[in-house]
């Protein structure tokens, strides 16, 4: 989402300098067997190991497949989130004792038990004793262009973050920018106000409000203030400079 969002709001330039990057990167290993045949010779030859880089690609996308289960949270009953999960797993240690065997199937199944257990407490003491807490989010309203004229018209500097549970972006500009000092303090003045706008379920409204600003996903963040009534939008990625010289140069007119 957050590629698309960017894609469709970069310039020719940009995508095009993105684009031959992606490009040459990829076609990189091939041009240098091009120049140099003998680093041919040096790629390892097709064997067993094959089977355990298989075995290794089949777990990166069964973690995968675990965070796109975690996201529908948002969308499902958790009934329905649990049920999908045993049903993944049931099939899983199925398809595994037919392939491998009894005794694959009884380790395989021992280590999702032992991997679920260990999340579960990692997650538990990083909470309480590791991680460092985080403030409560600011006081966001509802995300409303009337608002935000209001606002604007009474001299206030606002705040737009458009954001989603699913979006990782999104939660990394919230932990890494938005909730930690100056930028939070900032927004927690009396002369500002905090508008966000929720694209986890689709919503039609907030739809609207991004393509009129010429995007078509999350994150979104724009700044509006006495001195910048149409909004300083901002890029995919925060920064705390960013968004600072953003809200003084809408509120104050000078970064």
């Amino acid at each position: 989402g957050t590629a698309v969002a960017f894609a469709l709001a970069a310039s020719n330039v940009e995508l095009l300098v993105i684009f031959t990057a992606l490009a040459a990167g990829m076609a990189m290993p091939w041009l240098l067997v091009a120049i140099w045949p003998n680093l041919a010779r040096a790629l390892p030859k097709p064997g067993r190991w094959m089977n355990k880089v298989r075995a290794l690609f089949g777990l990166m996308l069964l973690a995968t497949s675990c965070w796109l289960l975690y996201l529908l949270a948002n969308h499902l009953p958790i009934f329905w989130i649990i049920l999908l999960a045993v049903t993944a797993i049931v099939v899983l240690l199925a398809r595994i004792k037919r392939v491998y065997g009894d005794k694959a199937m009884a380790l395989s199944g021992a280590i999702l038990l032992f991997s679920l257990a260990g999340s579960l407490l990692v997650a538990s003491v990083t909470t309480e004793h590791w991680a460092t807490p985080l403030p409560q989010d600011p006081n966001w309203k509802p995300l409303s262009n009337r608002l935000i004229e209001q606002s604007v018209a009474q001299g206030k500097t606002v705040f737009v973050n458009v954001t989603a549970d699913w979006c990782i972006t999104c939660q990394a500009n919230k932990i890494g920018v938005i909730l930690q000092d100056p930028v939070y303090s900032t927004l927690l003045a009396d002369n500002v106000v905090t508008i966000q706008g929720d694209w986890t379920h689709p919503d039609s409204a907030v739809t609207d409000y991004l393509r009129a600003n010429g995007r078509y996903g999350v994150p979104f963040n724009i700044v509006y203030g006495p001195y910048a009534p149409d909004g300083i939008p901002l890029p995919v990625i925060l920064t705390e400079q960013v968004v600072m010289d953003a809200m003084n140069m809408a509120s104050k007119g000078v970064r």
